[in-house]
């Protein structure tokens, strides 16, 4: 797997896991928050997630400027 397709998994994975991490501590099953959501909802959970993604590659961009350094 080449180095960039890890870098653009990474974030998928580190949204996954605090989402997990999210449903779990409040007691929350995933497939009932599926068909519960209305379509402003699933738009802002997309809108969330892709912010969160920004964040960690800005976040990752960072960390390996500083190692360059």
């Amino acid at each position: 797997m080449s180095e960039s397709s890890k870098k653009a998994m990474m974030p998928d994975k580190v949204v996954e896991v605090m989402v997990d991490s999210i449903f779990r501590k409040n007691g929350i099953k995933p497939e009932e928050v599926k068909n519960n959501l209305s379509e402003k909802q699933r738009e802002m959970l997309k809108e969330m997630v892709t912010d969160l993604k920004a964040q960690v590659e800005e976040f990752q961009e960072k960390r390996n400027e500083s190692k360059t350094e």
